[in-house]
């Protein structure tokens, strides 16, 4: 083999032949098929109410019952993982221990804050690719405000209904050499059923969601951040 195509294969392998958004290559994941999946989205949806003029929107939280955001990604992703040949390893972590992955920003995430700490979590039971979820950041693309929508959660505009929405980073993480393999975002959206927002939604606040309301806004973040987690697989090379 020549020093050309030995150099082809080794970017190959490391998924780095587009320097700009690097993709796992199929002979990456044939040689380092245990991958673990760390989700470190926030724990609490996002209450937006997006007002014509900027100044009267809010941004709050909810505090929705039954909804855990673990639970809602880590066994479709772990799904789609399979489906591409990997075996699935599950990691023993605490969200709360990486917390300084956003410690830099109120909103975008800076993994290599907690890429040392979690490769040597990885290795120890023997991972061979991190596939991490993070929150991510962009311009309003449920409606056409000039605000943006952060992480996932709900967004209701003025005059409009009201929708569930994601925006997510996902990264696959390379455990022996900490090299970033792959990455993408993912960005989708999920109505709300036509009554489901109430006026005490528009606050600044924790607002409650409970009660027979509940079941709806769990199963439309669920569908959001489901389809976005999909389209940042397929885009990172690690979902058909």
């Amino acid at each position: 083999m020549n020093w050309r195509a030995l150099l082809l294969l080794t970017l190959s392998l490391a998924g780095c032949l587009n320097l700009d958004q690097p993709r796992v290559t199929p002979e990456y994941r044939q040689l380092k098929n245990r991958a673990a999946i760390v989700v470190l989205v926030d724990p609490q949806p996002r209450l937006n109410r997006i007002a014509l003029q900027p100044t009267r929107s809010t941004h709050g939280k909810a505090a929705l019952a039954g909804w855990d955001p673990a639970a809602a990604i880590v066994p479709y992703l772990a799904g789609r993982l399979r489906g591409m040949g990997m075996t699935v390893v599950p990691l023993d972590y605490q969200p709360a221990d990486y917390a300084a992955v956003y410690a830099s920003s109120q909103a975008y995430a800076n993994p290599p804050q907690i890429h040392p700490a979690l490769r040597t979590l990885a290795a120890a039971q023997q991972v061979d690719m991190l596939v991490m979820v993070y929150r991510q950041v962009d311009r309003d693309f449920v409606g056409a405000s000039i605000e943006n929508l952060v992480g996932y959660g709900f967004v209701q505009h003025e005059g409009g209904g009201a929708n569930a929405y994601a925006a997510v980073r996902l990264e696959a993480l390379a455990v022996d050499t900490g090299a970033v393999i792959g990455f993408s975002d993912g960005l989708q959206q999920s109505p709300l059923p036509a009554d489901a927002w109430q006026d005490s939604f528009a606050s600044d606040g924790e607002v409650p969601i409970a009660g027979a309301a509940a079941p709806d806004f769990v199963a439309a973040l669920t569908t959001a951040l489901q389809a976005a987690v999909l389209t940042a697989a397929q885009e990172t090379g690690l979902s058909h």
